[in-house]
């Protein structure tokens, strides 16, 4: 159901992204926050890392429909779902694969106001709340720990 990302999956990945930074981006945030959002997807480099410098997921044969990322140090690291599967369980499903394929015992995440509700549903609980500077914005991200 799930398969490992390769570099071959990094430009449909980064499309993937950045389509859902314009889509859902705009009801939590202002338009500079989804602009820098977006904007990641097309750092080459960082965006690679950030995708095979983890183990990462992906639903979907030829055109991903979500993808999700976990360390071996157990932070989890990516967690998109494709705007037209949402509220599907896609998303569940897929942070439910990494957490069991990443063995480990606690794990953590930076969430956004989007994906919070399913860290929770995960059993995931906020620790804190960190106001950052993240592509030249500032944005506050959820730290969410799994004990």
């Amino acid at each position: 159901m799930y398969r490992r990302a390769t570099a071959a999956d990094l430009p449909a990945l980064a499309a993937l992204y950045a389509l859902c930074a314009r889509t859902l981006g705009p009801q939590v945030y202002s338009p500079a926050q989804v602009a820098a959002w977006a904007r990641f997807a097309s750092d080459g480099p960082a965006f690679a890392d950030y995708v095979l410098g983890a183990t990462t997921w992906v639903a979907g044969d030829d055109v991903p429909e979500g993808f999700c990322g976990a360390d071996a140090g157990g932070e989890l690291r990516s967690l998109y779902v494709h705007p037209r599967r949402m509220r599907q369980g896609l998303g569940s499903a897929l942070l439910a694969h990494a957490i069991g394929a990443s063995g480990c015992d606690r794990l953590a995440a930076w969430a956004t106001p989007i994906s919070k509700p399913v860290f929770e549903r995960a059993g995931f609980r906020l620790e804190r709340i960190v106001t950052e500077t993240f592509q030249g914005v500032v944005f506050d991200r959820f730290r969410m720990v799994r004990p």
